[in-house]
């Protein structure tokens, strides 16, 4: 059974001290295969609201969004809920405080099931939606981008 939390934000905290350094201008497209995933899985459910990725561009750096459909977050540090995600695995399920969105938030894996960071994905809610779908849509998703990411190096190189 998945918690659902109501939250204030989207997915991701204020970006962390010190992660500055390891990230572009805001909005900027650095990572063309992985904006490219993400406006096709826009393309592909129009209905989303949202699809970020969580991962970090240098083995040694942290993490960072390197796509989004909405792109001022481009750059931006992830927060520890995004951390936890990537490195536990456990989903995030959120209803935003606004009340009518609801957020996703799973580990993003490569094409050999290897973590690499995480995607948050929103969608439009209703109160009494069947939740249950919307996260077995979201696993859809985030394993048919697995199929099209070979490595952490191939997606942000």
């Amino acid at each position: 059974m998945l918690r659902i939390l109501f939250a204030a934000g989207l997915l991701a905290l204020p970006p962390a001290a010190g992660a500055a350094a390891q990230q572009q201008p805001s909005g900027a497209v650095g990572f063309p295969h992985a904006q490219a995933l993400v406006d096709d899985v826009v393309r592909r459910n129009p209905d989303m609201l949202d699809v970020i990725l969580h991962v970090s561009p240098q083995p040694d750096a942290g993490n960072v969004v390197i796509a989004a459909h909405l792109r001022k977050a481009n750059g931006e540090a992830s927060g520890e809920d995004d951390l936890g995600v990537a490195r536990t695995g456990a989903p995030l399920v959120e209803v935003q405080k606004d009340g009518v969105r609801l957020g996703i938030l799973l580990q993003l894996r490569d094409s050999r099931h290897r973590a690499i960071g995480a995607v948050g994905l929103m969608y439009p809610y209703k109160p009494g939606e069947d939740v249950e779908a919307v996260v077995r849509r979201s696993f859809a998703i985030r394993d048919a981008l697995a199929l099209r990411i070979p490595s952490r190096a191939a997606l942000v190189g």
